[in-house]
């Protein structure tokens, strides 16, 4: 593979990653807003910033090994 394509996925990785960052802030804020209001909606929010974290660790893997 070239350079130049390799530094071309590099920065999208990198930007797979940074929008992986506002989805967990977004995630967050919904938690905050939950609270301890409701159960069921806190928990799937719960399940979505868990794989959120894992989707963002096999990004940042895939840019490292790149």
């Amino acid at each position: 593979m070239g350079s130049n394509t390799r530094g071309k996925i590099k920065e999208h990785l990198e930007g797979m990653h940074k929008n992986l960052e506002g989805y967990k802030a977004h995630c967050e804020g919904c938690l905050a807003l939950i609270q301890d209001k409701n159960e069921t909606a806190k928990q799937l929010i719960t399940n979505l910033l868990a794989v959120t974290d894992q989707l963002d660790d096999f990004t940042l893997s895939a840019y490292s090994q790149m």
